[in-house]
């Protein structure tokens, strides 16, 4: 699936209408396999792909930033056409990178 930037998703979401997402009309009764259907179209379109193997949940992070950081990421994400989420964990991956002498290696600990 090629990548979208920021401004082109928003395009893409504003456009949208009830045409676009599966409905059923909820005056009808619907029989086992359009239910099944159904669900499964539900669960090929709700979230990302999982970074940790198909079908299984990759862990999450939530973290707060000074608003200039935040101001660069959204730049940085804007001018590269990247998730951010992709740049922080690019970021993460080259801190955490057992190659690279960290400033504060005495504080990280690794458990074998």
């Amino acid at each position: 699936m090629p990548k979208m930037t920021p401004a082109e998703a928003l395009a893409t979401l504003t456009t949208m209408t009830d045409d676009d997402f599966p409905t059923i009309d909820p005056t009808q009764d619907i029989d086992e396999t359009q239910a099944a259907r159904l669900i499964e179209a539900g669960r090929k379109t709700v979230g990302r792909p999982s970074l940790t193997a198909p079908g299984t949940h990759s862990p999450q992070l939530t973290l707060r930033l000074p608003e200039a950081m935040n101001i660069r990421l959204n730049d940085a994400a804007m001018r590269t056409g990247r998730r951010r989420s992709d740049i922080a964990r690019e970021a993460l991956e080259q801190y955490l990178s057992p190659t690279r002498p960290s400033p504060h290696h005495d504080r990280i600990t690794t458990t074998p």
